[in-house]
């Protein structure tokens, strides 16, 4: 059973720092690695900082827990608010925070210089745009441990690059980032992002993972009528970047021309954003549990994303991939061909006329010829033991010869 203790801390960490800790497991070191795939190598211990941990970092937080496999612990320091993403078992440090801002931000640091003075990780790794601020931080205090940035989705991206914020986000992320010993970026795209303006570190790709699928998990959620039914799959939020805005009304001139189109939303509105009106052939499901999105995506004959855009390829597109589900995806997905090269999907425009064509093309019999591709396509980029892999391999060479005092 778990157990949450506060700790005190001195005059220039003061406030509260909860830790989530095993009973009788000792917090003054990271807790040892088990069944290692490099039992040679030396253990090492790595600090990893959300300033946020929704959304994809969260996700993100899991793959680099799964490096306990090659001889590197991670302990992840993230708000109380944001405790529930990781599983019970996750080796989870907490700091309090009412809301989002200058007073977080503040808490944030705290936290981070108490584990640093606890701890001693031999590496950090710092994760989306306000992490930059304690590895700033880590830097003015003479402190060369070496550090790795990931910002799983430039800031700039989301900005006028030629506006005043956006020289400035250009000026911040791209400067402060080259503190970092390694920049690791989560697709090429963003890579690319990178390379266009300017932004210093050694900038290096490795791209996202997903475990497997869970082979339980049922195929039948959905009622069919019969099995000539084409059914869809739409997941996330229901706002503007989704683009769920762009897929209901492609969505309905489909069904006019393709009557066995059924469409499934999994998710729900946020930040003020609105439910869909019912419609024909569209089923809401509302949100569903991590675990339940491998049976919605085995039960779907194929995924449709709209996103207008993304951080690279979206997280649900693997783990389409992984459950054999073929996928569509807008070019705001960068996924830059690669359902086209692997015949598991397609890319389309965002654009209603396009995509409403598209749909009233899919035909139940050829999204199923596509399942063994996806599923091959899957296996072939996007395991958790290739990302580990890779990783690893990257902070073994930070570390070597590195003495953590």
């Amino acid at each position: 059973m778990l157990k949450v203790q506060t700790i005190k801390t001195g005059d220039a960490t003061s406030g509260p720092l909860k830790q989530e800790a095993r009973a009788g497991e000792s917090r003054e070191s990271f807790p040892e690695t088990k069944g290692l795939k490099m039992p040679d190598a030396r253990c090492l211990s790595m600090l990893s900082l959300c300033e946020t941990a929704s959304g994809g970092v969260g996700r993100y937080q899991e793959n680099l827990l799964a490096l306990a496999d090659h001889g590197i612990a991670c302990r992840v320091l993230l708000p109380d608010a944001d405790r529930h993403i990781l599983g019970p078992e996750a080796d989870v440090l907490t700091f309090h925070r009412e809301r989002r801002g200058g007073s977080a931000l503040i808490a944030f640091l705290r936290a981070f210089l108490a584990e640093r003075k606890r701890s001693k990780p031999d590496i950090y790794f710092f994760n989306s745009t306000f992490s930059l601020l304690p590895l700033v931080v880590l830097r003015l205090l003479q402190d060369k441990t070496p550090a790795i940035y990931c910002a799983h989705c430039w800031a700039i991206a989301t900005q006028d690059a030629n506006s005043w914020k956006g020289h400035m986000v250009r000026a911040v992320e791209g400067n402060l980032c080259g503190l970092a010993d390694l920049v690791i970026n989560v697709a090429q795209n963003d890579a690319a992002t990178a390379r266009r303006f300017g932004y210093r570190g050694r900038q290096i790709v490795v791209e996202h993972a997903v475990p497997a699928a869970d082979p339980q998990a049922p195929d039948d959620l959905f009622d069919r009528a019969s099995t000539d039914e084409t059914h869809l799959l739409f997941v996330g939020r229901f706002d503007r970047q989704k683009g769920l805005d762009l897929l209901l009304p492609a969505f309905t001139r489909a069904r006019a021309q393709n009557p066995g189109l059924h469409l499934h939303l999994v998710g729900g509105a946020v930040r003020g954003g609105d439910t869909p009106e019912p419609r024909d052939g569209v089923t809401n499901h509302g949100w569903a549990n991590p675990d339940q999105i491998d049976s919605y995506c085995k039960s779907a004959d194929a995924l449709i994303v709209p996103s207008r855009w993304e951080a690279g390829m979206p997280l649900v597109v693997l783990e389409a991939l992984r459950n054999g589900s073929p996928v569509f995806a807008s070019s705001g997905c960068a996924t830059d061909g690669f359902l086209e090269r692997n015949g598991c999907g397609a890319g389309f425009d965002l654009d209603e006329d396009d995509l409403s064509a598209l749909l009233a093309g899919l035909r139940r019999p050829d999204l199923a010829a596509m399942r063994p591709r996806a599923l091959a396509a899957f296996q072939a980029h996007f395991t958790l033991d290739r990302f580990t892999a890779e990783m690893a391999q990257h902070i073994r060479g930070l570390t070597k010869g590195h003495d953590n005092d």
